[in-house]
């Protein structure tokens, strides 16, 4: 592993595995926050058959919540941080769990008929070759699903400083990449997904996508 992939991983296993169950059990803001990102991807996803894949699930909190309310029946979540997908075996019931490299998926060709990153591409140093993985794992005609924040949102960046500094302070430097509706866009199309449905919520401030695969 080169040094850059392993101060994220090193960066990412400071956030306890219990993370998003806690905050949202305990704090308003982040319960409203997570719950409106649960309620978007959950629409997107929903219809979507076969065998589904997120990467970067965690502590497999929100994974959980959107296999349910999407109605998805098969669902796998990896992360690359061991003591997270500990957490989410013993914790979470319904998906399956597994610890690998986001850039180097255990997976054959063409397994999933949906594959999502939920907040997971701005804390990657190579978006790009993620996304490769993710459409070799992706049947033809499947659909990809992400979210990123909103770089460009002025309220995002103030609040993202702010947290930062304080409660949120674990996530200091966690973003590497900064990503607006074009050049999400403009990524997905490179790495063979035609973008078909666009969410922008909570003020703007996060972005969702969805795009089929096309070669």
């Amino acid at each position: 592993m080169d040094d850059s992939r392993k101060k994220m991983r090193d960066i990412h296993d400071e956030v306890p595995p219990d993370y998003y169950d806690t905050s949202m059990a305990t704090n308003p803001f982040q319960r409203f926050w997570h719950t409106q990102r649960v309620k978007v991807i959950s629409e997107m996803l929903r219809g979507e058959s076969g065998l589904m894949l997120d990467i970067g699930c965690a502590g497999g909190t929100l994974l959980g919540l959107i296999r349910k309310k999407a109605g998805l029946k098969t669902t796998i979540g990896i992360d690359a941080s061991f003591e997270a997908i500990k957490y989410a075996k013993a914790h979470h019931k319904g998906p399956r769990f597994l610890c690998a490299d986001f850039y180097e998926l255990p997976f054959k060709d063409s397994t999933f008929g949906c594959v999502s990153a939920i907040e997971v591409l701005e804390h990657l140093m190579d978006p790009a070759l993620a996304l490769k993985e993710l459409n070799r794992c992706l049947k033809k005609g499947g659909s990809l699903v992400i979210l990123v924040p909103n770089e460009r949102n002025l309220l995002f960046r103030m609040i993202w400083y702010f947290w930062t500094l304080g409660k949120g302070k674990v996530w200091k430097d966690a973003h590497v990449q900064q990503f607006t509706r074009e050049s999400m866009g403009k990524l997905l199309s490179s790495e063979g997904f035609k973008v078909t449905e666009t969410r922008m919520f909570i003020l703007g401030m996060l972005m969702a996508m969805k795009g089929g695969k096309e070669r």
